[in-house]
């Protein structure tokens, strides 16, 4: 007989890609939103396809009939699920996760119909709207419905920021949880709200919590939390048998060192707190005893301090790990070449660099604390190591004229990153820009807006003439996918080499999602690309992938 289960968490839900397509498809053609959406899938053989699912068509010739590989970032267990039931564990409870909702909804069956857990969990991490949360809700409603479901993360603390007391429980009530965190770390809440209902005492003596209250919700008051990263690390043993793969992710800060402008995740996520550097060679040691082959760190700015990162340096090389590492970077914290020569010496393979724009003038507006020449010298630097790069960039915001553009498009192609994505500005009111709207002449929200230089169609303009004009980088999109897409796919099989052909080919292919299917010309250039995605296919091999999917996106046992 299977014991109750105190708690399962779940980390995501990836909607399909139709999900989005329907939406955006609907507008106009000149909506900025739309023609972002353009750079973001390839349309093959009548079907819209992310980046990742390109490449589970592509393998589909080299499977057996009937089958459906379904190779997904998310196969890299879901770190936010992961640390919230360590958490709980070593809390006294019995947790379980679910790292990502759609494939492991067997499991989460299971799960559900045979350990009649008292809570779910859902984390909200990566979700800019509430119908992904909805959609898991139902499907526990239906299997378990005595199960208290708790919703938390950064999706609540925006729906609370943005919508009223009225409609925020409207969309409470429709999402269909039980009690929502708000918190910015909220896995002490997480850990009282599981105590109170395995002891049976009153939900409502727990803060950060909006609770059920005669057809609303009621907030029960706040409590700040202040959780030590080094008494919460992660126990990665709760990753049993083959459910830890070639990559992990894991982290050994909270929050961020700076204030970029565009970026409220430092006002919701506090002061940064740091893990001591024995702390995460313990977790370290435990994962290369592992076996895991790609690690990455998701701080929001890893290499800072600047003595702690070398230390942690000289840590992974002390260790000798067989894994390589992947985090993202600060250029303007990384002035001497010791730095980089750590980083190779330590298996660093690849970084994210928020870069932003090319131009000094604009990385003031953005408050980046970083110029050009520092991104110049860090990118020399990394390349002259063999450490590849992905390159950030953001298309009109404010300050952003033609001239700054063009400035971005010659700092591409004379830095030549390995990848470069270049986004629209997304006017978000929380962020600390917003403060600035009347100096500024800001209007608007979202994907639509203006400023005194610039609108938001003319920064589609703009993000169109740069992705014509890099020659020297390659385009990476970042639906489902991103920068890491990268240590993923490596830890399939796929060499760097293989990474950029891939995406050299996509690249080439994305100007035909929109073109017009009569045009002779067009058509046989589309053709010609096509055949080289092909023979790219035929020449690469794959580890299996974790999860299986039906054509309906159904998981299969």
């Amino acid at each position: 007989m299977n014991s109750v289960l105190d708690c399962i968490v779940i980390g995501y839900n990836d909607p399909p890609l139709s999900f989005h397509e329907h939406r955006l498809m609907a507008q106009e053609e000149a909506s900025p939103e739309r023609r972002v959406f353009m750079r973001e899938h390839l349309l093959l053989d009548g079907e819209r396809l992310a980046p990742m699912d390109v490449i589970n068509h592509g393998m589909k010739a080299s499977t057996k009939p009937g089958e459906h590989p379904y190779y997904h970032v998310g196969e890299v267990p879901n770190l936010a699920a992961v640390y919230l039931t360590s958490f709980l564990r070593n809390k006294g409870f019995q947790a379980e996760y679910v790292s990502l909702f759609r494939p492991e909804r067997l499991r989460l069956e299971e799960l559900l119909e045979q350990r009649n857990p008292r809570v779910v969990a859902i984390t909200t991490t990566f979700y800019l709207m509430p119908w992904p949360v909805h959609e898991i809700c139902r499907f526990i409603r239906e299997r378990s419905p005595g199960t208290h479901i708790v919703v938390g993360g950064p999706l609540v603390d925006n729906l609370a920021v943005d919508l009223s007391d009225e409609a925020l429980a409207g969309v409470f009530e429709w999402v269909g949880a039980d009690s929502y965190v708000r918190e910015s770390q909220g896995e002490a809440t997480l850990g009282l709200v599981v105590r109170s209902l395995r002891d049976g005492t009153d939900l409502t003596r727990v803060p950060n919590l909006y609770l059920r209250d005669d057809g609303s919700f009621r907030f029960t008051g706040v409590k700040p939390e202040a959780n030590s990263l080094d008494e919460c690390a992660i126990d990665w043993g709760i990753c049993g048998g083959d459910r830890l793969g070639a990559t992990v992710q894991t982290r050994t800060a909270r929050s961020c060192a700076f204030k970029c402008s565009f970026c409220d995740f430092p006002v919701r996520a506090g002061a940064l707190s740091l893990a001591s550097v024995e702390v995460v060679e313990q977790e370290l040691r435990q994962l290369a005893g592992r076996g895991v082959k790609n690690l990455v760190f998701v701080d929001d700015t890893f290499n800072v301090p600047v003595g702690r990162f070398k230390e942690l340096c000289r840590m992974m090389i002390r260790n000798n790990f067989s894994f390589e590492w992947y985090s993202f970077f600060r250029c303007s914290a990384a002035r001497d070449t010791e730095i980089y020569d750590l980083m190779q010496r330590s298996g660093c393979r690849a970084v994210f660099l928020g870069i932003e724009t090319g131009d000094d003038s604009v990385l003031r507006n953005m408050v980046k604390s970083s110029n050009i020449d520092q991104y110049r010298f860090g990118i020399e630097q990394l390349h002259a190591r063999g450490i590849a790069t992905f390159a950030s960039f953001i298309c009109g915001f404010p300050g952003e004229t033609e001239n700054t553009v063009k400035n971005t498009i010659r700092f591409i192609n004379e830095t030549e990153p390995t990848f470069y994505r270049a986004e629209l500005w997304f006017y978000n009111h929380r962020s600390p820009i917003h403060r600035e709207a009347q100096r500024l002449g800001i209007t608007g929200e979202g994907y639509d807006w203006a400023h005194a230089t610039m609108d938001s169609h003319q920064a589609a303009d703009a993000a169109d003439t740069l992705f014509r004009q890099v020659t020297g980088s390659v385009w990476m999109p970042g639906y489902n996918y991103d920068f890491w897409a990268v240590p993923y796919l490596l830890g399939k099989g796929l060499t760097m080499r293989q990474l950029i052909d891939f995406h050299t080919n996509v690249s080439a292919l994305l100007p035909y999602n929109a073109a017009d299917p009569a045009n002779a010309t067009e058509a046989a250039f589309r053709t010609t690309r096509l055949s080289q995605l092909t023979d790219w296919f035929k020449s690469v091999r794959l580890a299996p992938p974790m999860y299986r999917m039906g054509p309906d996106h159904a998981a299969l046992s």
